[in-house]
């Protein structure tokens, strides 16, 4: 059953431009509430994973695919979304602004959002990005009944239903509302910025002796006679312009500095262990956050491959899975769809890629001009068709040969010329 507006005591249209406007994104000022989040980021492996992760969204170009009756998959650039989801999703933002803005929210929120703007025809014209804070659900009751999810936007004179709303989630344990990383990974993020802030203190403390003078005498030294020579040494010490820190020791003087290892001094270990903590939460292998010291891959395309099916994939379907669900009009849907082109991850040495062609050309899977089209090198005339090679049949014509119609050079009795020939 279709529910409309006037049934459920809701009144939808187009946004406005002015409450558009409204929105904190789009005026150029820097949120309060941006700076609880930004905490975080000051940790290097947070900063990695997340601007790796909606780095590695944001660079991937999102096509739009006409299926035939088959499923094939053909490239349509017709269709109004094609040049909103590929190039251009919202008069302010490139594709690579948008998606990257979008999955930092999802990682670092929970929650990422952007509106949905339609012609009159219900085609897609922007998707515009909604900051979650000024996003949150609620859930009226129509004539049946029966709850229904809407959208409250700060700013927004009505409510959004969820056909005009992309809304992609962290993890979730109710399906509604996502959950930040962050959330999870609180005690690790904790022990992190104690240990890093530790760190600073140790190393700036002056508490800490630089080394130790020691003044042989017959006598204990009086208190006075300590604070004359430690003023005296600080002085000279001081009064030394030339950086090179060189004193000049009495005879009954020796010095030994203290030295600390820069193991114990900026505490490696406990750094290096929070690092590959924080990768687990973001489900980033330490490798890719740049810590080598348990490095264990032979080649880019291993490391590439790992990231993708462990990490990528599952943020790239979730987007997929929304896009298509809401961009796209029920009549469509089966029609069109919009997929990921992941080759980008997947780029690797040069020989690994000819490689990889050249096996795709052999069983007929893809025909020259494909190829120079994704190396980018120009149309070849009659480079449309795609090539086989000759000495590979089909099995059924392997079991079953073609009976002989009588022509020369055909059938069985022309292979059977050709084995006698060759037994002459």
């Amino acid at each position: 059953m279709i529910l409309l507006g006037h049934e459920l005591n809701i009144s939808f249209r187009k946004v406005s431009k002015k409450e558009l406007s409204a929105i904190p994104a789009y005026t150029g000022s820097y949120p309060a509430f941006l700076q609880s989040r930004s905490q975080p980021m000051l940790l290097s492996a947070v900063y990695r994973c997340v601007d790796l992760i909606s780095g590695s969204v944001a660079v991937l170009p999102l096509e739009t695919y006409r299926l035939d009756a088959d499923g094939f998959k053909l490239k349509c650039k017709t269709h109004p979304a094609y040049y909103v989801l590929n190039s251009e999703p919202n008069e302010n933002m490139t594709r690579y602004t948008f998606f990257k803005t979008l999955m930092a929210s999802v990682l670092l929120q929970g929650n990422g959002y952007a509106y949905i703007e339609r012609d009159s025809n219900l085609n897609v014209t922007q998707l515009v990005y909604l900051p979650p804070q000024l996003v949150s659900i609620v859930w009226i009751m129509d004539r049946n009944g029966i709850r229904r999810k809407r959208y409250n936007v700060s700013g927004f004179k009505n409510l959004v239903d969820p056909r005009d709303m992309i809304h992609v989630l962290n993890f979730s344990y109710d399906g509604i509302i996502g959950v930040s990383t962050l959330t999870h990974a609180r005690q690790t993020l904790g022990i992190a910025t104690a240990s890093e802030e530790h760190a600073v203190n140790f190393l700036h403390s002056r508490a800490s002796s630089a080394g130790v003078l020691t003044v042989e005498s017959a006598a204990r030294l009086t208190e006075k006679q300590k604070d004359d020579i430690y003023a005296t040494w600080d002085r000279r010490m001081s009064q030394n312009s030339t950086g090179s820190n060189i004193a000049v020791l009495e005879a009954n003087m020796k010095y030994q500095p203290i030295t600390i290892s820069p193991k114990d001094s900026q505490l490696l270990e406990s750094r290096q262990f929070n690092v590959v903590d924080i990768c687990r939460f973001f489900s980033v292998s330490p490798v890719k956050a740049f810590d080598l010291t348990k490095s264990s891959y032979s080649t880019v395309e291993a490391t590439q491959l790992d990231y993708l099916t462990d990490t990528a994939l599952s943020v790239i379907t979730k987007i997929e899975q929304e896009i298509n669900r809401k961009v796209f009009l029920p009549s469509e849907r089966n029609i069109y769809v919009a997929e990921f082109n992941t080759s980008a991850i997947l780029r690797t040495d040069k020989a690994a890629q000819a490689a990889y062609w050249k096996d795709m050309f052999n069983i007929g899977a893809a025909t020259p001009n494909e190829i120079r089209r994704e190396n980018n090198l120009t149309r070849l005339d009659n480079g449309d068709r795609a090539f086989v090679q000759v000495n590979v049949q089909t099995l059924d014509r392997a079991v079953n040969p073609p009976e002989d119609d009588g022509t020369p050079g055909k059938g069985p009795a022309a292979g059977q010329q050709a084995e006698d020939s060759g037994n002459v």
